[in-house]
C-alpha cells in the first residue's frame, strides 16, 4: 500500500472541507426594492382618498403639481398620469360599492322589519277577535248574575274591546265558580302580554311564534 498516496487523499479531503467552509454563506442577504417616484405617488393616494378627495379634484390637484413642476410629478408621463388617475378612479368606485352594498342591506334588514311587525300586528289582530268571539260563547252559556245575557250587539273588534268590555257587566259581584269558562278566557284579552293570546309567556316566544308561521 502505498501511504504517500494516502496521506496526499487525505489533504485534499482536508482542503476540499475547508474550501466549502470558506465558500458557505454565513445569511441570507435580502434584495432591497427601491420605492420609485410613482411608487411615492400611488401611496400619497391614500391621504387624499381618506380625506375625501373627488376624482376631479385629483384630477386638478396632479395637474397643479406637474404646472408648478414638483418634483416627483414634472417628469410624469402621460402613461404614469393615466394609471395614476385610473388607482384613484377604483378607489372610489370600491368604496362607492361598498357604500351601495350597505345601504341595500340596510334597507333589506327595515324590509324585513316592517313586513314582520305588520305580520305580528295582522297576527295578533286575529287572534284577539278569535277570542273574543270565544268569549262572547262562554257568556252567552254562563248563568251568572251581574253578566249581560247577550252579546249579539256587541262588537268583535280587537281596536273596540276597551270599550265593549264596559257592556259585559252589569257590576255588584264577585266572580263565582260558573264564571271558570269565560274568566280565563277574559284574563287572555286584558293582558298587557300579547303573548298570553298565544298561550305563550314571553314577546321573545311570541316573536318566535310569528317568526316561523
Amino acid at each position: 500500500m502505498d501511504f504517500a498516496n494516502d496521506k496526499q487523499m487525505g489533504r485534499t479531503r482536508v482542503n476540499f472541507v475547508s474550501d466549502s467552509k470558506k465558500n458557505r454563506k454565513t445569511h441570507v442577504q435580502f434584495k432591497q426594492n427601491k420605492m420609485t417616484g410613482f411608487d411615492k405617488l400611488c401611496k400619497l393616494q391614500d391621504d387624499l382618498f381618506k380625506e375625501g378627495m373627488s376624482f376631479e379634484e385629483y384630477e386638478n390637484y396632479i395637474q397643479d403639481k406637474i404646472n408648478d413642476e414638483k418634483y416627483y410629478y414634472k417628469s410624469l408621463s402621460t402613461e404614469e398620469i393615466d394609471k395614476l388617475k385610473k388607482i384613484y378612479r377604483k378607489k372610489l368606485t370600491t368604496k362607492e360599492n361598498k357604500l351601495n352594498m350597505k345601504l341595500s342591506e340596510r334597507n333589506r334588514k327595515n324590509r324585513q322589519t316592517k313586513l314582520f311587525k305588520e305580520k305580528k300586528r295582522n297576527a295578533i289582530h286575529e287572534q284577539k277577535r278569535g277570542i273574543i268571539d270565544a268569549l262572547f260563547k262562554e257568556i252567552n252559556k254562563t248563568k251568572a248574575i251581574g253578566i249581560t245575557r247577550s252579546t249579539d250587539l256587541l262588537s268583535n273588534e280587537p281596536e273596540k274591546f276597551n270599550e265593549t268590555k264596559k257592556y259585559l257587566f252589569t257590576g255588584g259581584r264577585y266572580f263565582e265558580g260558573q264564571d271558570k269558562g269565560w274568566v280565563d278566557i277574559y284574563q287572555k284579552l286584558v293582558s298587557n302580554n300579547s303573548a298570553n293570546l298565544f298561550d305563550l309567556h314571553s314577546p321573545s316566544a311570541l316573536n318566535d311564534h310569528i317568526y316561523n308561521r
